[in-house]
């Protein structure tokens, strides 16, 4: 069977274009980038109870005062190697604090009153923050109580909250998991590489199914667009509704470039934080 010239062309064109494509989207066009991972705490960790069955300052992974059990969970989680953790927010009172981490039944860990956003974001020093708000009342009170220059606050939240927190800090990374899902579904539909303007100073929220060719230019050269339109990437196991999953095995950061510099949501940090350090 003979081929006409005419189909030739289109053959030799459409081996030409899918080359031109190929070459730039290669990983290799740009540098590994600077940095590790990150590990996101998705919770805290229970601590170890002493003979009395409460909490003391020898259980604590991070800080050197006693804590009460919300703030012993969340220090060892930081202890345990995350760079970051969750935190969801409610309200007791008047008073703005985190989500219960660890319920404890020793009546002196119960006395203790629970820490509010101020003291748990002084006793956190190192790790990033993600603090998750629901409403604008919720993350308005966040804001008058954290430090007003310091990056490594962030704000989890629905609509309401993120636009409030954006109108009173617009400095503040603010990202509801809606829109740094679409982030992440607008660049694969570009085709070209292009950073859309929903992942522009933005967050992209990716799970391990999302990772390979299509992610255009992953993983060097998808990192290098972020990087220079500064959108924070997470990677987490999967989404579901308004739910982060984390990582579960330790078997799934071979998943993941060894050169990702971004942030990996893990739900048991206990056993992949100390995972990834081997």
């Amino acid at each position: 069977m003979t081929v006409s010239k005419r189909t030739t062309i289109i053959i030799l064109a459409l081996v030409a274009l899918f080359f031109a494509f190929t070459l730039h989207h290669a990983s290799w066009r740009a540098d590994a980038p600077k940095g590790g991972p990150r590990l996101v705490a998705d919770r805290g960790v229970a601590p170890v109870l002493g003979n009395d069955g409460c909490v003391s300052a020898a259980n604590a992974g991070y800080g050197a005062v006693a804590v009460g059990p919300d703030l012993a969970a969340l220090q060892l989680a930081a202890g345990a190697g995350a760079q970051a953790i969750r935190i969801p927010l409610e309200s007791e009172g008047r008073r703005l604090v985190p989500a219960r981490q660890f319920e404890s039944r020793c009546a002196a860990d119960l006395a203790q009153p629970r820490p509010d956003v101020a003291a748990t974001a002084y006793s956190l020093s190192r790790p990033d923050l993600f603090w998750q708000a629901k409403g604008a009342a919720e993350a308005r009170a966040l804001l008058a109580a954290l430090p007003p220059s310091e990056p490594r606050h962030m704000l989890i939240g629905d609509d309401a909250a993120v636009q409030a927190a954006r109108a009173e800090r617009p400095a503040m990374r603010a990202f509801t998991i809606t829109a740094a899902r679409k982030c992440a579904a607008d660049y694969r539909a570009s085709l070209l590489g292009s950073v859309p303007e929903s992942c522009t100073n933005g967050v992209m929220l990716l799970t391990l199914d999302d990772l390979g060719f299509t992610l255009w230019g992953w993983p060097n050269r998808f990192l290098d667009r972020m990087a220079k339109a500064k959108t924070m990437v997470i990677i987490a196991q999967s989404v579901e509704g308004a739910t982060i999953k984390g990582l579960t095995e330790p078997s799934q950061y071979g998943e993941i470039a060894k050169d990702f510099n971004g942030y990996i949501w893990v739900d048991k940090i206990e056993e992949l934080g100390p995972a990834l350090r081997r």
